[in-house]
């Protein structure tokens, strides 16, 4: 009897930890971070095989933009991942990476501190790339 009720609490717990999941947003995010995680991971690594800042970033770059376009379309916004979605994809990383050089340097001539530089850039470049990115990926299924 005890083992029945424990079981009967534990599934309203688990309702609770994935309706978060269940927003494409929240997917997208955690996309996002596990993409860095695994950018800065192999910048690390190329570094450390003593490839230059360069190589590090292009190697790690591309991996990890490669990783994200198709975890993004099979679990941010469950579509199926075709090719033509990681030249989109690209295109959108690098019009949101021109945007946020862009905005960078106009924070920075206002006089505006370099942490507060980085976070707007952050959240400007994350907002663009979600809205953009699922247009492109809704386009496509």
């Amino acid at each position: 009897m005890k083992l029945a009720r424990l079981g009967q609490l534990h599934r309203p717990l688990r309702r609770r930890l994935r309706r978060p999941l269940q927003h494409q947003l929240v997917r997208f995010l955690l996309v996002g971070g596990c993409g860095e995680l695994v950018y800065l991971s192999l910048f690390a690594l190329v570094s450390l095989a003593g490839g230059g800042a360069s190589v590090s970033v292009a190697i790690a770059g591309a991996i990890s933009l490669l990783l994200n376009a198709v975890l993004h379309a099979r679990y941010s916004f469950r579509v199926s991942f075709r090719l033509a979605l990681l030249g989109r994809y690209a295109a959108i990383q690098l019009g949101c990476l021109g945007l946020s050089i862009a905005a960078a340097q106009a924070l920075q001539r206002l006089g505006m501190a370099r942490a507060a530089i980085a976070l707007i850039t952050l959240v400007l470049w994350a907002a663009i790339s979600f809205l953009l990115t699922r247009l492109s990926y809704r386009a496509a299924s």
